[in-house]
């Protein structure tokens, strides 16, 4: 997915940030001073908004039962090596023991026919690199995902082979550079929790939990629909449209005097649904909110958007085009509950 100025999500943004205290502040609250914030939302509420669990209680462990088999029979069914059982060196061999004499294969690592299992080897390895680069800075200022020992080499491996999953189910979409970051704080909640039924099947139930999360964001991550009624610029003009009701004066400002438009800092904001915006146990915080919201997740980040910019207007209508523009693409530090209070007061 690329944005109508070219410009991509960046999963290293959090490093850029100078001045404005955020790393250390990271540092800080990693993963062990961010986990008491979870308190406010066990595993299973997650699992129930995200339609892991079904409402009857009773059901959920032949629900999860079921769902965690699924996605080992997608690991199985999709997950291939060149010499793995159905691989193409599988083939090569099968022709080379004279097994295949009577039909010789035209598939080889050169082949570029549809159907080549060669061809479809390469084209996921290419997929599997860009989520091996993403996954290995994904918060890398959290022992959690960044340790170079520990539970933290079996995390990444598993966040690795869920998105690889995940981008194999849908070959319209694939994976998107960024997508390691909406995933990280699901699959992080389920594989702290002191449950160990929670914990050790972590990778299964925040895929399903994922796949539900994005099913609703869907069509901002499609190239293929960014100029139509459902893609990236109308979500990014219905942002403007909200701005404009809420806030004229600061509106006019913006995107009439100064000439800044939505996809110079919204993008990444809806796109990565602020996971690179915050300190993570504030991102925890404003998806459990975002997750319970009655007016539905996709209307709430375009609110917390337009709060993001109230929040902070009197700053906004001070500054120049530069001044603005930097102050949005490294939104500064705030009261997460505050910013949510503010999109709660908004009526539009």
């Amino acid at each position: 997915m690329v944005s109508p100025g070219g410009w991509r999500p960046r999963t290293s943004s959090r490093k850029k940030r100078k001045g404005s205290g955020v790393t250390s502040r990271r540092r800080a609250q990693g993963a062990d001073t961010a986990r008491p914030s979870l308190a406010l939302a066990p595993p299973s509420s997650r699992k129930l908004l995200l339609n892991l669990l079904p409402p009857e209680k009773s059901k959920w462990p032949a629900a999860l039962a079921a769902r965690r088999a699924q996605y080992a029979q997608f690991c199985a069914e999709m997950i291939r090596f060149p010499d793995e059982p159905g691989g193409p060196n599988a083939l090569d061999a099968a022709v080379g023991e004279g097994l295949l004499a009577r039909t010789p294969t035209e598939d080889h690592p050169l082949a570029t026919k549809a159907g080549s299992k060669w061809k479809a080897f390469f084209a996921d390895a290419e997929i599997r690199e860009q989520i091996d680069r993403d996954v290995m800075r994904t918060h890398p200022d959290m022992h959690f995902f960044s340790s170079p020992e520990g539970e933290a080499v079996e995390n990444r491996a598993q966040m690795k082979r869920a998105l690889f999953v995940y981008a194999k189910l849908n070959p319209g979409i694939r994976y998107v550079q960024g997508m390691n970051e909406v995933y990280a704080p699901l699959y992080w909640a389920f594989r702290i929790s002191p449950d160990r039924d929670s914990h050790d099947n972590a990778e299964a139930d925040a895929f399903f939990c994922f796949m539900d999360l994005l099913s609703e964001f869907r069509d901002n991550y499609c190239k293929q629909l960014d100029n139509s009624e459902v893609g990236i610029k109308a979500t990014l003009a219905d942002l403007s449209s909200r701005l404009a009701r809420a806030d004229k004066e600061l509106s006019r400002h913006l995107e009439l005097k100064l000439q800044i438009n939505p996809q110079f800092y919204a993008f990444r904001w809806i796109t990565l649904l602020f996971s690179q915006e915050f300190h993570f146990p504030d991102l925890v915080r404003l998806w459990d909110t975002m997750l319970s919201d009655e007016a539905g997740r996709a209307d709430y980040i375009l609110r917390i958007c337009v709060a993001c910019l109230v929040f902070i207007r009197a700053q906004l209508l001070e500054g120049d085009f530069a001044t603005c523009l930097k102050t949005l693409q490294r939104y500064p530090p705030v009261d997460v509950r505050d910013l949510i209070g503010t999109a709660a007061n908004l009526k539009i």
